[in-house]
């Protein structure tokens, strides 16, 4: 988040003082990912349809996938779905230090 808008760095001061850091990024990742897979199947001129035949996913999926509904989203899926869209999917591991204070992952 920038810290040039006061009401944002005052909400990046209290997500820390409360220890919800993790929480609020794991949450704004999983938002962005369901954002891009619906952009990108409407620039594709998909339909849910059209995209679950495609991943070889229920179209109900995809509409959990892009609403956030669906909690419990494997790697294989979101991989199978970015190859239908015609997307790569970037995973990436980064240290800890490089977060800032977050600490290690509750799974």
């Amino acid at each position: 988040m920038s810290m040039k808008n006061p009401g944002l760095a005052l909400l990046e001061r209290k997500v820390d003082e409360l220890g919800l850091r993790r929480e609020v990024e794991d949450e704004l990742a999983q938002i962005l990912i369901e954002h891009k897979i619906a952009n990108l199947r409407k620039r594709r001129g998909l339909t849910q349809a059209a995209l679950a035949r495609r991943s070889g996913v229920s179209q109900p999926m995809i509409a959990q996938i892009e609403s956030g509904k669906l909690n419990n989203l494997t790697l294989k899926t979101l991989a199978r779905t970015a190859r239908a869209l015609g997307a790569s999917l970037k995973i990436d591991l980064v240290p800890c230090s490089e977060l800032g204070r977050r600490g290690p992952a509750r799974y």
